[in-house]
């Protein structure tokens, strides 16, 4: 893993606090794709419940260039779900929704999405950072439902736990800056953003093959296997939270 790119202050995020019902775990897959941009639900999502084939798992793979100097044309593969599901190695992930574009994968699930969801985007135009600072593009950008019980007072651990994770599928190199960034030679190549009422909404970026951003930093890393080395790990970082939280009630 190395650092690509360095630009120049990128911010850190926030927690906000509601309550949440207790969590539920399902296993199968519900995935919806957002045909065009998906305004906040303006434009409404084609639902799909049928079994997923596998496809490409390469983030970029090659194409004919249409011989003008005879090599090829590096095409990047859009992370929708007959590619990231049959990747998965754990439950979260199992609801996926996907949009090539989006105001921000936060405002994607909808109020009937189920614990361990993902919300995917390729673009996103209105994502936020900490103090409601612009966090755009990061090559990788997904939001996760998770539905802790109680005590509030215990959720904003699970930013930590998100960066943990995130960290975890970066390599040894990584590091964290508490509470919500992870860092890869000092500069900055991931941040989370954990928005709660009712339940919590992690929002992640993750830097991967550039950045416009001053003063971070990005890795090169295939975005699929990043995506799935994330959820497992996220998903095992919130089941060892859960369990110390039930277990040392506040």
């Amino acid at each position: 893993m190395r650092v690509l790119g360095i630009a120049e202050d990128v911010q850190r995020d926030p927690l906000d606090a509601g309550r949440v019902p207790p969590a539920q775990r399902r296993q199968s897959e519900l995935v919806s794709v957002f045909c065009a941009t998906y305004e906040d639900g303006v434009r409404k999502p084609l639902v799909d419940e049928r079994s997923i084939r596998p496809q490409v798992s390469d983030d970029w793979t090659g194409a004919a260039s249409g011989r003008l100097h005879g090599g090829l044309t590096l095409v990047r593969v859009e992370l929708v779900p007959s590619v990231v599901l049959p990747a998965l190695r754990g439950s979260f992930g199992r609801e996926y929704h996907f949009a090539a574009e989006a105001p921000t994968t936060q405002h994607m699930l909808p109020d009937d999405a189920r614990h361990g969801a993902v919300a995917l985007t390729e673009h996103q135009s209105e994502g936020r950072g900490r103090l409601g600072r612009t966090w755009v593009d990061s090559g990788l950008m997904f939001s996760v439902l998770l539905e802790p019980p109680p005590p509030v007072a215990a959720w904003p651990e699970l930013t930590l736990v998100a960066a943990r994770a995130v960290a975890g599928a970066i390599g040894p190199e990584a590091t964290i800056k508490d509470p919500n960034d992870v860092l890869v030679g000092g500069r900055k190549v991931a941040g989370i953003l954990a928005e709660a009422s009712g339940r919590v909404v992690l929002g992640i970026g993750i830097n991967v093959g550039g950045t416009t951003y001053p003063g971070a930093g990005w890795i090169d890393r295939d975005r699929l296997t990043l995506l799935v080395e994330v959820l497992e790990r996220l998903e095992r970082g919130y089941d060892d939270w859960l369990e110390g939280t039930l277990s040392n009630p506040r």
